[in-house]
């Protein structure tokens, strides 16, 4: 199998407040909902079909709002085995046809990064959309259910229509480099992790 996936993701009560504020608009305290931004093309410029709304909530170092990363960035990071954050990309795909119409938008193969690293995508609802790999294989969008894959693999997003949104996370990272290190996802229990516990697995 080209990827691995992770049921459950997050507990239930903490991924029950993201759809809240990412889907419904009904945030706790100073956030009453997500800021989304318009985007003309899905992948780059030369993608004309299709546009998205997104927000690049951690990119390179880069946190344009350190309030909204520590609430949705930092949960999600610290159950994924990583030397290295790249990217936190959160995705707002608007139903663009007709329920029950072929799935569309289509965007291009694409890589979301030259240097190698790791895509994991966090699904915030259920829906027909799906992540096209090249060979093939799609991945479903399902509720708090997380795909890894290698960033080596071509992929594109496939839209949906039968919800009027498919919102998700995109993820790229570095997997830890120690020699002796053997990522099990199928094992890996999100539930377990702290991040203090973290930081003491990647030290050693």
């Amino acid at each position: 199998m080209n990827y691995q996936r992770i049921d459950n993701f997050l507990p239930d009560d903490l991924f029950e407040d993201f759809q809240q504020f990412m889907l419904y608009g009904q945030g706790k305290g100073e956030f009453v909902g997500m800021p989304w931004f318009y985007r003309n093309a899905i992948t780059d410029r030369h993608d004309t079909e299709g546009y998205l709304f997104g927000n690049d909530i951690y990119n390179r170092g880069d946190i344009p709002d350190l309030k909204l990363f520590t609430t949705l960035g930092i949960p999600i990071i610290s159950r994924l085995p990583m030397d290295s954050l790249i990217r936190i990309k959160v995705n707002c795909h608007p139903r663009q046809t007709l329920r029950g119409s072929e799935n569309y938008p289509m965007s291009s193969f694409h890589v979301d990064r030259l240097e190698p690293h790791t895509v994991a995508i966090l699904s915030m609802n259920t829906c027909n959309g799906y992540t096209e790999l090249e060979d093939g294989t799609k991945l479903e969008s399902i509720a708090n259910s997380c795909v890894v894959f290698s960033g080596d693999i071509k992929h594109r997003s496939v839209g949906q229509t039968d919800e009027n949104i498919r919102v998700n996370f995109n993820l790229n990272f570095i997997e830890p480099s120690r020699d002796d290190y053997q990522p099990d996802f199928d094992k890996f229990n999100p539930r377990d992790v702290d991040k203090e516990w973290y930081r003491e697995k990647r030290s050693k």
